[in-house]
């Protein structure tokens, strides 16, 4: 199989591949398929993510692609100031993708940026759409998640830059989140750095 006839059956697999998963897509070891890899890396047809991911053709990778390749097979999805920045609500760009799992708390580093792993309880993780580029939090739930995270963490609700909510903007669906907090001072806390956040709202 040729170069290109790698590279092509590759392209078949997904924007994103583990080794692992190519080698047994090709039926190759995995040592010749990470050989291969960056063959097709000095080509451009492929970037390393981290070990053992790979990014798979000439474009830039979008970071939001990889989000759950990171915290497999735990699964995730992006929140935080990195949703709100993707449904126009922030102006501000952020530093990290932010990113609500069931996995365990961490940053990831990869070629691609810092990836900041935020873990919820299975009874408040959800609460997504599914986008061209993955998984994305709605605009109501990364608000709950970024309040919740912060007082869970440190007791005090974050600063969050000024909002600029959407015409399609509901404060029940944050709600319905709350009412999920097993521990009633959590729900409490959370409700006040919620309600401090969307006072700061631009209407």
């Amino acid at each position: 199989m040729s170069l290109l006839d790698t590279y092509l059956a590759l392209e078949g697999l997904g924007p994103v591949v583990t080794t692992a998963e190519a080698a047994a897509a090709l039926r190759r070891s995995a040592s010749s398929t990470s050989r291969l890899f960056r063959r097709l890396e000095e080509a451009g047809r492929a970037r390393r993510v981290r070990s053992g991911l790979w990014a798979i053709g000439t474009s830039e990778p979008d970071p939001y692609a990889v989000v759950s390749e990171l915290t497999s097979p735990s699964p995730s999805y992006v929140s935080f100031l990195s949703a709100l920045n993707f449904h126009g609500m922030i102006d501000q760009i952020p530093r990290e993708v932010s990113v609500s799992s069931l996995d365990r708390a961490r940053r990831i580093k990869t070629s691609l940026g810092t990836f900041s792993v935020h873990h919820l309880p299975p009874e408040l993780f959800g609460g997504w759409d599914e986008t061209p580029r993955g998984r994305v939090a709605t605009p109501a739930k990364a608000i709950f998640d970024l309040c919740y995270v912060s007082v869970a963490g440190t007791g005090k609700p974050r600063r969050v830059p000024e909002l600029e909510l959407p015409d399609s903007f509901d404060r029940t669906e944050i709600d319905q989140w709350v009412r999920r907090i097993p521990s009633a001072r959590l729900a409490t806390l959370t409700s006040k750095a919620i309600d401090q956040t969307l006072a700061r709202a631009r209407p």
